[in-house]
């Protein structure tokens, strides 16, 4: 929908996205997962927060959401120093996103 309000073809927001054309039609087709980096450039090349591509939820209601946000800052103290940074922004954008800035962000440098 962000690609195709912007005008994009897929052909396009892979070029800018640095990712090949088949990545992002396998992912707009839900055939493919997207990596944290991806995401990244996806958003990057359509100039918007990745919290664009998330839903608001009610997260207190989500006990599965809250186990995920927990696995991905677990995930993060294991990183390598050099991988945390994109990793980082991601969690603190997903918990914006579903306004559980609290549950992901207190565990983060």
């Amino acid at each position: 929908m962000l690609r195709k309000q912007k005008g994009y073809s897929q052909e396009k927001l892979a070029e800018m996205a640095d990712l090949h054309t088949t990545t992002i039609s396998e992912i707009e087709c839900g055939k493919s997962n997207l990596t944290i980096i991806s995401l990244e450039r996806i958003a990057h090349a359509l100039d918007c927060s990745i919290i664009a591509f998330f839903p608001r939820l009610h997260v207190e209601e989500d006990s599965d959401f809250n186990a995920q946000i927990k696995r991905l800052v677990l995930n993060h103290r294991r990183m390598k120093e050099r991988d945390r940074p994109i990793h980082q922004n991601v969690i603190k954008a997903i918990a914006d996103a579903f306004d559980c800035k609290n549950e992901a962000k207190k565990n983060l440098p």
